[in-house]
């Protein structure tokens, strides 16, 4: 080869190794392949290469997967308030908002830690009120505890604070229940105020919110509760002339606690299917559910 040419090899991984040969007179340069092809090494690299290329830019222009929905089972069948029109409720509500999969069970009695195991969530729309209907078994009721003591979430309902009577762990289960001095004025329209506006199920919600419902009061609470809602209880608002009046005072609505490491969410609103349309009734259900069976919140305020 004449002097003024000199060879660069460029050993490749992907490509067979090429000699670029420059000619500085005529500032012209050329490749030229090597005589050796490459080998077979080589090739399985390159094409599992190609393949992996292949695989990522098509992941890429995929749609992001949604989390999987959480696990719902309502527990209900017996009830002093209206739980075959407020059950379907519940559902729907849940169910629309495209976050839960709901199932309902309406018997209770023999049920164990299996049969609430698959769930994320336990939503309560149950009342054997002063022990008037079926009282659940030993082996359903220590069932209850152990799902949410292990770590999964439970949700109170309305009337569900009204249940077993007599059971002191339920008591504890659920932070605040219908004992001998609790009441409520007649069905009226009031305010509820957001207490906690920094916790994820009310971060984002408006400082109120209309409800027209009953308006539990003197609710027989525990010191651990963490109160999120309540509401002014009009002295006014009686059934009768200074009978079955409001107390004067804000009365706890909305409240979560810790029941070992799981997470219990109490409404006490909801009496009945026009008051479970409320937007703070929906939006508040549907968070409550979802931090109780999470710890945390995904589901946006809308507009209310």
């Amino acid at each position: 080869m004449p002097s003024n040419y000199f060879n660069l090899a460029l050993p490749g991984l992907l490509l067979p190794e090429i000699t670029l040969t420059w000619n500085p007179m005529g500032s012209k340069m050329r490749a030229a392949k090597n005589q050796a092809r490459p080998s077979w090494r080589s090739n399985v690299i390159r094409r599992t290469l190609i393949a992996l290329l292949t695989v990522l830019s098509t992941a890429a222009c995929l749609p992001a997967q949604a989390p999987p929905k959480i696990k719902v089972l309502i527990l209900t069948g017996v009830n002093n308030h209206d739980w075959r029109s407020t059950t379907p409720v519940l559902r729907d509500i849940l169910e629309r908002s495209g976050r839960f999969d709901v199932r309902i069970n309406e018997e209770c009695r023999g049920c164990g830690l299996e049969t609430f195991a698959p769930y994320d969530v336990l939503v309560l729309n149950y009342n054997d009120w002063k022990n008037s209907g079926p009282w659940w078994d030993d082996r359903a009721r220590q069932a209850l505890l152990d799902f949410v003591r292990n770590g999964k979430g439970l949700v109170s309902y309305h009337a569900s604070n009204n249940a077993f009577w007599g059971w002191p762990e339920y008591d504890k289960l659920i932070g605040g229940t219908w004992r001998d001095t609790a009441g409520h004025g007649p069905y009226h329209p009031f305010t509820v105020n957001i207490v906690d506006r920094e916790h994820p199920i009310t971060k984002g919600l408006p400082a109120s919110f209309a409800q027209n419902d009953e308006l539990y009061h003197l609710l027989s609470m525990q010191p651990n509760i963490h109160v999120l809602a309540s509401a002014f209880d009009d002295p006014k608002n009686c059934y009768k002339p200074n009978e079955g009046c409001g107390t004067g005072k804000d009365e706890p609505l909305l409240w979560t606690l810790q029941y070992g490491q799981g997470r219990v969410f109490q409404t006490a609103l909801g009496h009945d299917a026009k008051a479970m349309q409320s937007p703070g009734f929906v939006i508040t259900l549907l968070r409550g559910t979802e931090w109780a069976a999470t710890g945390a919140v995904t589901i946006p305020v809308p507009p209310m």
